[in-house]
C-alpha cells in the first residue's frame, strides 16, 4: 500500500496538545477495560507529515512501484493489463501527504491502461484525493487506515469513457488499498518483566485517541496490563 511503509515508522515523544482537531479510534469489539485487565497509563506516539511525506515520495520513486488491477477479467490483449500504478508526479499533481484541517490527506498521482470495450486499450493519467480514516481494532491489536477518495481527475482518455474509468479508479483504490495498517501488534504493546515462577504479564492496547496539530499527528495510546498468553 502506499502509505504503510511510511506509517509504520513512528518516532514516541511526550507532547502537549493544544487548539487540535480531535477523533478517537475506537475498538471494533467494543471499548472498554477487559475482566481482569488493570489500566497502565497512555503513550503518545507523534508522526510528522514531513516523514510520512518523505517515505511516501520514496515510494512512488522506486524502479517498481506498486500496482492495483482494475478489473478482475483476464485481458484479451496481454500488453494491455487494466490496472493503475502510483507516479511521483501526474499533471502538475505531486504525490504527497498533508495534514489538513484535523485530517490526515493525500494527492495520489498515477498512469494506468484499460481495456475498453469497442474502443482498445486506453492509456491514462491523473490523480485522486483522498484522505485517511484511522481506526483501532482492538482484536488485532493494530491502528488502520481505511482510505476514502473524494475525487479523480483523469487526462489523456476520450470525453465518453471518462466517467466509466473513474469509477474503476475509485474502487481500486477504495477496495484494493484498504485497510492500511498503520501500527502493528508489536509496535502497541509489549511484555512486562516479571520474577521468575511468576504469571507472564503484557501490555495492551485497550483504545487509540488521535489528533492532527500543526504538521504533527499525535496517537495517545491507553494501555491495560493483562495476563500474558
Amino acid at each position: 500500500t502506499l502509505v504503510a511503509a511510511a506509517c509504520l515508522c513512528a518516532a514516541a515523544e511526550v507532547a502537549r496538545a493544544g487548539g487540535a482537531a480531535r477523533g478517537v479510534a475506537k475498538p471494533d469489539d467494543g471499548a472498554g477495560v477487559a475482566q481482569g485487565a488493570r489500566p497502565a497509563g497512555e503513550v503518545l506516539v507523534v508522526l510528522q507529515e514531513s516523514m510520512l511525506d518523505a517515505l511516501l515520495d520514496s515510494i512512488v520513486s522506486q524502479p517498481n512501484p506498486p500496482v492495483f488491477p482494475l478489473s478482475k477479467r483476464a485481458p484479451s490483449d496481454k500488453n494491455c493489463v487494466s490496472e493503475i500504478s502510483p507516479v511521483r508526479e501526474s499533471g502538475g499533481q505531486r504525490t504527497s501527504v498533508r495534514f489538513r484541517e484535523g485530517r490526515v490527506t493525500a494527492v495520489i498521482a498515477f498512469r494506468g491502461t484499460y481495456e475498453a470495450p469497442l474502443v482498445g486499450c486506453v492509456r491514462f493519467e491523473g490523480w485522486a484525493d483522498s484522505v485517511f480514516n484511522l481506526t483501532f481494532d482492538a482484536a488485532r491489536q493494530a491502528l488502520l487506515a481505511r482510505v476514502e477518495v473524494r475525487d479523480v481527475q483523469l487526462r489523456g482518455i476520450p470525453s465518453a469513457l471518462g466517467g466509466g474509468i473513474t469509477g474503476l479508479v475509485q474502487d481500486g483504490l477504495d477496495e484494493r488499498v484498504n485497510p492500511i495498517e498503520i501500527l502493528r501488534a508489536e509496535q502497541l504493546g509489549g511484555r512486562v518483566p516479571a520474577s521468575r515462577g511468576a504469571s507472564a504479564l503484557r501490555l495492551r492496547a485497550r483504545e487509540v485517541r488521535h489528533e492532527v496539530a500543526g504538521q504533527e499527528l499525535r496517537l495517545r495510546i491507553a494501555y491495560e496490563i493483562v495476563q500474558g498468553d
